[in-house]
């Protein structure tokens, strides 16, 4: 006899979306949507549908393992595993200190419950963490200055926009749980134009797509700014009341001029008129911007300037309006855990280089959980090399990765499907419980089991001791007061009952001031490609892929890459040809095919993984930093391109 239990997906994915997984006889035959989570409402995307795949892969690791000195792996118990584990970071504590031993984490360890640990048991440890990170940090960096914090509204509340502007963000893709109430406001005449170097899934359901020239959109911004200043379309009367430093913002648009604007962006006149018209006569108008604003060196100040075109036209703390990045949905949560101190952190964008600079004391030994840095952080090739010379590397996942081809000691994780933890989304403020509905395949424990019994052997395990139901009642805090329990949400989903459905609804921001801040300077502008050969190198978010994961089906034989017909007669290369493509740090053989959608200066590097290859366009990616955040500039890149003889 079949049953269908609960549990919320926890991979790194804004939309958290709730599953209801049919059991038959300790089997999961089937999963599916949830119709009681009131944002995703029933749907799956691929990624979701497929899980299965992945889940029951014949290729998932199931039982410790430890390599052997001849580099092959052999199964060890798990008594075996940690107590080697223990010993090793004893030792390296004892010779050169804790913080010769660095942990590694990030998106994939999302359940509160496990991520409190994971920071309570390496801050008690005093070891090197990791700062900064390869998505949208330097969004919610330049968002901080402005706003102070969180500035998204709910989804729900896309319902009552009158137009919508999306800017470097996919959402057919990447939220497609937004969709459904994007429609209900278009259904009642809201235009959505999207702006985007790619022409990308979204762009194609718009009603305008501006194509503008890659790294250019804080100059098209400005050129907004200004005509809006110049025709005195600004809300007055919400900038002198609830915002500072306009003036000098004013003053910066106005040393930029629109033929500027038009040589920097490729748009035309009237795309950018048509775009200014949009702002300075739709109310509310809801502007989303996604991670490839930030992916440049100036992205937190691109983004402060798509804030800027919000505030000055009064669209903040509106219904409808609004600037949505993404949000963190913490209202009314405990997260001190979260905010243990490390005494050193290396930054995540450059952590090849930085694990080989380290000194007083170097890093000899590692800890990687929750994260695959060697496919997903930029210049590979030097992570690689910085791996592969650690005394000791322990890799907490599923499946064997690019960080574990130097691991010594590799431990089996649960998935979503297996184990208990309270998860909130990142896309959305509904709260949900991650349920256990089967037993773990067969030796896997959940990274909250891991360090506890990690902390066993160390000495302090009662700092990680209890239940999961009574970590979640320490981490929903005063939402306990509100009837969010954990008993409550082992019953299903609920939305977040201390976040108000419009950010700032009050006019009361978080920053220093009290009100919006204007940026005041943007010093940057897009670099000069295409004089010696070069092409701007971009690898967007796809279907198939949630970061590095990919099911066996969705992998290609090859790497493929997509550019402009013009470029590839430019260059003497022929459709479907095999190139070498290259940048500072590396190189990728891939066949190119012609495509009239791409610009004419952009290789197009999608999908970013492929069958034989561990580390994917990461390979050829350049660490280089944005302006604030520590975030990774992903899309600073350029590449040329080489024929591959034969």
């Amino acid at each position: 006899m079949s049953k269908q239990l609960r549990t919320i997906c926890n991979r790194d994915c804004p939309d958290s979306c709730s599953i209801l997984a049919e059991v038959e006889n300790g089997r999961i035959v089937k999963q599916r949507g949830d119709r009681a989570h009131g944002i995703t409402r029933g749907f799956l995307c691929k990624r979701g549908n497929q899980y299965l795949d992945r889940f029951y892969s014949p290729n998932r690791v199931l039982h410790p393992l430890r390599r052997k000195p001849s580099g092959v792996w052999e199964r060890i118990t798990w008594d075996d595993a940690l107590d080697l584990a223990a010993e090793k970071l004893r030792y390296h504590m004892s010779l050169d200190g804790p913080e010769s031993i660095l942990a590694i984490t990030y998106s994939g360890i999302k359940g509160l419950v496990a991520k409190s640990k994971w920071h309570i048991f390496w801050s008690t440890l005093g070891v090197t963490g990791v700062k900064g990170g390869l998505s949208a940090e330097a969004v919610h960096a330049g968002q901080a200055l402005d706003f102070g914090g969180d500035c998204a509204h709910t989804m729900e509340d896309f319902e009552n926009a009158a137009g919508f502007v999306i800017w470097g963000k996919n959402i057919a893709i990447t939220y497609p749980h937004s969709i459904p109430f994007v429609k209900v406001a278009r259904k009642k005449g809201a235009p959505m134009v999207v702006i985007d170097p790619v022409a990308c899934k979204t762009a194609k359901q718009a009603d305008q797509h501006l194509q503008l020239v890659p790294g250019s959109d804080g100059m098209l911004a400005l050129g907004i700014a200004r005509q809006l200043i110049k025709r005195g379309a600004v809300d007055q009367a919400f900038i002198d009341a609830h915002t500072v430093g306009f003036e000098q913002f004013a003053e910066l648009t106005r040393a930029i001029e629109p033929d500027a604007v038009l040589r920097a962006t490729g748009l035309t006149r009237d795309q950018v008129e048509a775009l200014t018209d949009l702002y300075a006569t739709c109310k509310p108008l809801c502007t989303m911007a996604g991670l490839g604003i930030g992916y440049w060196r100036h992205g937190s100040a691109t983004i402060r300037l798509i804030d800027a075109l919000a505030a000055m036209t009064g669209n903040i703390g509106i219904p409808g309006g609004g600037v949505f990045t993404d949000t963190s949905a913490s209202d009314g949560l405990d997260l001190r855990d979260l905010s243990h101190p490390y005494p050193r952190k290396l930054r995540l964008p450059r952590l090849g280089e930085e694990i080989l600079a380290a000194h007083a004391p170097p890093i000899k030994a590692a800890w990687i959980a929750g994260a695959n840095p060697a496919a997903t952080a930029p210049d590979t090739n030097r992570l690689d090399q910085a791996l592969s010379g650690l005394d000791f590397l322990v890799v907490v996942d599923q499946f064997q990765t690019a960080s574990s081809n130097h691991a010594h000691l590799f431990l089996p994780c649960t998935t979503y499907l297996e184990m208990d933890d309270l998860v909130r989304a990142y896309g959305h403020h509904w709260l949900g419980m991650c349920q256990q509905v089967v037993e773990p395949l067969g030796e896997a424990r959940s990274d909250s089991q891991i360090l506890e019994q990690m902390a066993d052997r160390l000495g302090f395990g009662q700092a990680l001791a209890g239940s999961t139901a009574s970590w979640t009642s320490k981490l929903l805090g005063a939402l306990t007061a509100r009837g969010v329990t954990p008993e409550r949400l082992a019953q299903g989903p609920t939305p977040n009952p201390m976040r108000h459905p419009v950010a700032f609804a009050d006019k009361r921001f978080k920053t220093e001031s009290g009100k919006f801040e204007f940026v005041t300077d943007y010093p940057c502008r897009p670099k000069e490609v295409g004089l010696d050969g070069s092409l701007r190198l971009m690898a967007t978010k796809t279907i198939h892929m949630v970061n590095a994961q990919i099911n066996e089906r969705d992998l290609r034989d090859e790497a493929l890459v997509r550019a402009h017909p013009q470029t590839l007669l430019e260059q003497g290369l022929l459709n479907e040809q095999r190139v070498l493509v290259k940048s500072s740090v590396g190189s990728v053989q891939a066949r190119i095919f012609a495509d009239e959608t791409v610009l004419q200066d952009v290789l197009l590097f999608n999908p970013a993984a492929w069958r034989g290859d561990l580390q994917g366009v990461n390979q050829l990616r350049e660490s280089i930093m944005t302006d604030l955040g520590n975030a990774a500039a992903m899309h600073e890149t350029q590449i040329k391109l080489e024929t591959v003889a034969g």
